[in-house]
C-alpha cells in the first residue's frame, strides 16, 4: 500500500516536472526593438541634427557610439593668483596685486633667477649674495641689488580690467581684478563628446532631449520614446524571471519524485 501511494506521488511530480519543462520549450522570448527611430547612426563621420544642433558620429562599433558637437565661440576663463608666476614671451613673470579690497590694477614683474652655484646667506629677514672680491675678500650684497647689477631692472607690465593678455596661446581679456587673482576670459571652439551605449539614455540638443539607444547590428538607433523602450525591457526581464521559475519547478519536482522513489523502495526489516 505504501509503495502504491509512493507511485502515485512519483507520477504526479513527474507530470509537474514534464509540464514545466514543456512550457520552457514552448515559451517565446520577447525582444526589444525600435520601429521608428528618431535617428539611425550607421557610419563614422555621419552628421545629424537635434533641434538645430549638429552632431558628428566620431566613433561607432559594437552597438555603441560617440557623438560630438562643437561650440564655435565657447567662453573660457582662467585665474592668475596673486604671487603666482606666468609665462609670456619666453619670460617668467610674477603676478603682484596690491593689498586692497578693490584693486584697480595688477603688476607682472620679471622673475630674475640667480645662476646655479650662486651662494646666498640669510641674516634676519634679508637675503644676501656672497660675492668674492678680487683680493679674495668676500662681501655680502642684498639679493635684489645683486640682481639689478647682473640683469638690470626687471621688466614690468601693468594689467587693468579690459586689457588684452596673451595666455597659453589664447588672446584673452582681463575680466576682473580682485585682491586674490586676475580673472581672464576668452572665446574659443569647444567640442563636447557624448557616449551612446545600447540600452542607456543620452541627452542631446540645446534642450537636453532624452533619447534611448538601441544597438542593431552595426547601427545604433536613437528613440525619444524612452517609456515604450523601458516597457519592452521590463517584459524581457519578466520573461526571464518566469523561465527561471519554471526551471526551478521542473528540477525540484524531478528531485522530489526521485527521493520519494528511493525512500519508498528501501528494504525494511520484518
Amino acid at each position: 500500500m505504501q509503495r502504491r501511494a509512493a507511485g502515485v506521488y512519483i507520477a504526479i511530480f513527474l507530470v509537474i516536472s514534464a509540464g514545466a519543462y514543456s512550457l520552457v520549450g514552448m515559451a517565446k522570448e520577447p525582444t526589444v526593438s525600435v520601429n521608428n527611430p528618431d535617428q539611425t547612426l550607421s557610419q563614422q563621420g555621419q552628421k545629424f541634427t537635434v533641434d538645430g544642433r549638429q552632431y558628428n558620429v566620431s566613433s561607432l562599433s559594437g552597438g555603441s557610439a560617440e557623438v560630438a558637437w562643437t561650440q564655435q565661440a565657447a567662453t573660457y576663463s582662467a585665474e592668475l593668483a596673486n604671487n603666482s608666476t606666468v609665462e609670456q614671451d619666453n619670460t617668467t613673470f610674477q603676478v603682484l596685486i596690491p593689498n586692497k579690497s578693490e584693486p584697480k590694477k595688477a603688476t607682472l614683474r620679471e622673475v630674475q633667477n640667480l645662476s646655479e652655484g650662486t651662494q646666498t646667506v640669510k641674516q634676519g629677514n634679508e637675503t644676501y649674495v656672497v660675492v668674492n672680491g678680487s683680493s679674495g675678500n668676500k662681501s655680502l650684497v642684498p639679493v635684489d641689488e645683486y640682481k639689478r647689477q647682473q640683469f638690470g631692472e626687471p621688466t614690468t607690465k601693468t594689467l587693468r580690467t579690459g586689457d588684452s593678455f596673451q595666455y597659453s596661446n589664447n588672446s584673452t581679456t582681463v575680466d576682473n581684478i580682485t585682491a586674490e587673482a586676475v580673472m581672464l576670459q576668452w572665446k574659443a571652439p569647444k567640442t563636447t563628446v557624448s557616449s551612446v551605449e545600447s540600452g542607456s539614455t543620452v541627452e542631446l540638443g540645446p534642450n537636453n532631449e532624452t533619447f534611448v539607444a538601441h544597438g542593431q547590428g552595426n547601427k545604433v538607433l536613437l528613440s525619444s520614446d524612452v517609456k515604450a523602450y523601458n516597457e519592452q525591457e521590463e517584459a524581457v526581464s519578466h520573461f526571464h524571471e518566469r523561465i527561471a521559475g519554471l526551471w526551478g519547478v521542473s528540477i525540484l519536482s524531478f528531485i522530489a519524485a526521485a527521493l520519494i522513489g528511493m525512500l519508498a523502495y528501501l528494504p525494511f526489516k520484518g
